[in-house]
C-alpha cells in the first residue's frame, strides 16, 4: 500500500494555487508592560521582607518628646487681677499672675482694724464673732471628711472596676469613667482642705489683728532712741502695719526661664490656696522618654546610638543618657488593640543637635530606631 500527502503549500498567503487574504496581524505588546506585571506582583513581598529586615536589624521602639514643665499654683486665696497670656515669656522670679489687694490702695488702717477692734473691745461681739468662727470650722471639717469618705469609695469603685476589667466584663471606657469620678473626688478632697485651712488661717489673722488693735490703742510709752534695753526698729515693727508688711508676696513667680503654654484660670476669677493657675514650659533642651521591651534591655545603656524619626519624615540623631529606674507600660496610644501593653524600660535619649521649634512640643509622639548590636552585647 502506497501512502501519499498532499504537497503543503509553499506559502501562508497561498491554498491549492490561490492567494488568501488575511486580517492585518496584531502589534507586538511591548516587553515593558511583562516588567510592570511582575513588579506589581512582587511589590507585596518585597515590602513585607524589607520591613522584616528591618525589624530584625534595627530596634523601633516609640516615644516620645519631654520638656521641663511644671503647674504653678497660688498659697493664698484672692481674685486674679492679672496673668501672663499663652506664648509670653518669664523670665526667672517675674510674676506669671499678680492678685488684687486684700484692700484698696491707701485705705487707713483703722479702717482695716474696725472688725477686729470691735470684736476685741465688745464681750457680745466677741462672743457672736467666736461662735460664727467655731460654727463654719465644724462645718468645713465635716465636709472634709464627707468628702474623704465620697473619695474612698470612689476608689474602692476602681479597684472593683480594674478586677471586671482583667476578667474581660468591663470595658475600658468604662474603666476610665470610674476613674474620672474618682479624680473628681480626690479634688473634692483637696478643695474642701484647703477651704479649712484656709478659714483657719484667717480666724488667727483676725485674731492677730484683734491684738494688735488692742495694742495700738493702748497708751505705750516711748523710749528715747538708745536708750538701753530698747531698739528702734523693734518698736517700728510692732504695729499691725509692719506685721501685715512682713506677709510674703501673693503673686505667682516664675521659677525658671520659662513659656506659658496654658492659661489654668482667668482674670476676675477668685482662687484659693493650691489652685494651679497656669503651665509653665522650660527653654532648656528638650529630651526623648523612649519605650524599649525588656527583652531588647541590651538597648537600654548609656551611649546606644538611635534615629529620632519623626511623623514628617524628620529624622535626628540621639545618644542614650539615662535608663528611668522604674519600669511604665506602653502608652495606650502607641499600641495596637490587639497587643499587650506590656511594662517596658524607659530610656532617656538626648538629641545630638537641637530640635527644631517645630519638635519641641511636650509629648510629641515619635519613633526611635536604635542601631542594631549584636545580642551578645
Amino acid at each position: 500500500m502506497k501512502i501519499q500527502f498532499d504537497i503543503p503549500p509553499g506559502s501562508a498567503q497561498e491554498a491549492n494555487g490561490l492567494p488568501v487574504r488575511y486580517a492585518a496581524a496584531k502589534r507586538q505588546v511591548p516587553r515593558w508592560r511583562w516588567y510592570l506585571l511582575l513588579a506589581m506582583v512582587l511589590a507585596a513581598p518585597a515590602y513585607l521582607l524589607m520591613r522584616f529586615a528591618i525589624a530584625y536589624w534595627w530596634e523601633t521602639a516609640p516615644g516620645f518628646v519631654v520638656t521641663e514643665q511644671v503647674a504653678v499654683g497660688v498659697h493664698t486665696s484672692g481674685r486674679v487681677a492679672r496673668i501672663v497670656a499663652v506664648g509670653e515669656t518669664v523670665p526667672a522670679g517675674q510674676p506669671v499672675m499678680v492678685l488684687e489687694p486684700p484692700t484698696a490702695a491707701g485705705a487707713p488702717a483703722s479702717t482695716a482694724l474696725a472688725a477686729p477692734l470691735a470684736a476685741a473691745t465688745d464681750p457680745a461681739v466677741a462672743q457672736a464673732v467666736a461662735q460664727g468662727q467655731s460654727a463654719r470650722l465644724a462645718g468645713l471639717k465635716e465636709a472634709e471628711r464627707l468628702a474623704l469618705r465620697q473619695a474612698a469609695l470612689h476608689q474602692e469603685r476602681v479597684r472593683t472596676m480594674e478586677g471586671l476589667r482583667l476578667q474581660g466584663a468591663a470595658t475600658r471606657q468604662e474603666l476610665d469613667g470610674v476613674r474620672l469620678q474618682a479624680m473628681q473626688a480626690q479634688a473634692g478632697v483637696d478643695r474642701a482642705r484647703a477651704e479649712r485651712a484656709e478659714t483657719a488661717a484667717q480666724v488667727a489673722r483676725d485674731r492677730a489683728l484683734a491684738q494688735a488693735a488692742l495694742r495700738a490703742q493702748s497708751p505705750v510709752p516711748l523710749a528715747a532712741p538708745g536708750a538701753p534695753g530698747t531698739n528702734a526698729g523693734t518698736n517700728a515693727g510692732t504695729g499691725p502695719l509692719a506685721a501685715g508688711a512682713a506677709l510674703p508676696s501673693p503673686d505667682v513667680v516664675a521659677p525658671f526661664d520659662a513659656t506659658v503654654v496654658r492659661q489654668l484660670v482667668r482674670r476676675g476669677e477668685w482662687v484659693v490656696p493650691g489652685t494651679d493657675v497656669a503651665v509653665l514650659q522650660g527653654r532648656g533642651a528638650p529630651m526623648v522618654h523612649a519605650y524599649v521591651l525588656p527583652n531588647e534591655a541590651r538597648y537600654a545603656q548609656v551611649g546606644r546610638q538611635a534615629s529620632l524619626q519623626f511623623m514628617d519624615g524628620g529624622r535626628i540623631r540621639a545618644e542614650v543618657v539615662g535608663v528611668v529606674a522604674e519600669a511604665e507600660r506602653l502608652p495606650a496610644e502607641r499600641v495596637s488593640p490587639l497587643s499587650p501593653r506590656m511594662p517596658s524600660i524607659v530610656v532617656r535619649l538626648r538629641p545630638l543637635e537641637p530640635l527644631p521649634a517645630a519638635y519641641r512640643i511636650h509629648q510629641l509622639p515619635l519613633d526611635v530606631r536604635f542601631d542594631w548590636v549584636w545580642s551578645g552585647f
